[in-house]
């Protein structure tokens, strides 16, 4: 976030706080009672509502830091991930590059079947916002188009169907009728 953002949000906090800045405590409680049922039009995020303890939290960053604490703190740790260590990050690289065919899903999988790691460690989602971060799915050509079923020689393959069809009369009876198809996929 750029210094100029950071500011404008600091700003907006110490507007929201200001008047209650000289107040006693059972005054200052009632005003941010009161503000955290309006939303409030905060910079860059938009219309907000916040709870009488996050203003509170805001007076007491403003009392001990002066208006620099109002800022966002920014993330010591952005652009690494918490769930991810350096043991598991080259496993991913190493499954990545070994089966690039593979989605992030199957990957996950893998890592599990593997027991590289435990599904309480990191969720799907997690494995694919990374491998999506750091660009480990990129495939050299564009995916060629195939059909599902299809094979190359006779009786490789065949392909059945079952529907319920018609009901026909038979001696004075009416009876169901059963479709079926069989298809040698190569011949057809």
């Amino acid at each position: 976030m750029s210094e100029k953002k950071l500011q404008d949000i600091a700003l907006f906090r110490y507007r929201v706080i200001a008047p209650v800045l000289n107040e006693a405590g059972i005054r200052q409680m009632s005003y941010f009672r009161q503000m955290s049922e309006k939303d409030l039009d905060v910079p860059y995020l938009g219309k907000k509502r916040y709870k009488p303890e996050t203003f509170k939290a805001w007076l007491r960053d403003y009392r001990n830091g002066g208006f620099d604490a109002l800022m966002p703190k920014l993330r010591a740790d952005k652009g690494s991930s918490r769930k991810i260590d350096e043991h598991l990050e080259k496993i991913i690289k190493e499954k990545a590059e070994k089966f690039p065919f593979l989605s992030s899903a199957a990957i996950y999988r893998v890592l599990i079947s593997e027991g590289e790691m435990s599904p309480n460690l990191m969720s799907e989602g997690t494995l694919r916002k990374y491998i999506k971060d750091n660009n480990l799915k990129v495939l050299e050509s564009e995916p060629t188009a195939r059909k599902k079923f299809e094979r190359e020689h006779i009786n490789e393959l065949w392909i059945s169907d079952c529907m319920h069809g018609p009901y026909i009369l038979h001696e004075k009876k009416k009876r169901k009728v059963f479709l079926i198809c069989t298809i040698d996929d190569c011949s057809r």
